[in-house]
């Protein structure tokens, strides 16, 4: 996963979410967040850039201290392949399974991924 901090790399992912609203929302509004300064500390992931298939946005990991707090480690997401967004999730450390966190999306299939990914390395979800 890259992760996006030029302005001019923000302002194009930017616009292809607006393209993609209401699905897009989530993670528009984090993006939006960093563009503009990011006082929360968060950052903006893709799989691939220009072309992305998966946004996955979250707080820093040097900045999320406490691996029990999920509110501090919320996670949203945006995919235009949900294979994609499957393969993330197995096979990356993008998503570190050993806190607890959030994931924030509003596309079809995410949760069934979810729970197919917890459910094959026996963990539990909420």
């Amino acid at each position: 996963m890259l992760i996006l901090r030029c302005p001019a790399q923000l302002q194009r992912l930017e616009d292809a979410l607006r393209r993609s609203t209401p699905a897009a929302l989530p993670v528009l509004g984090t993006v939006l967040t960093v563009a503009r300064g990011n006082p929360a500390s968060y950052e903006v992931l893709v799989d691939t850039w220009p072309q992305f298939s998966v946004i996955l946005t979250r707080l820093r990991p040097e900045d999320n201290k406490d691996p029990r707090d999920f509110y501090a480690n919320q996670l949203t997401v945006f995919y235009q392949d949900e294979g994609a967004w499957r393969a993330l999730l197995g096979g990356t450390q993008v998503v570190d399974w050993t806190r607890a966190f959030q994931i924030h999306g509003m596309q079809d299939g995410m949760y069934e991924a979810v729970r197919e990914v917890t459910d094959a390395k026996g963990l539990q979800l909420e």
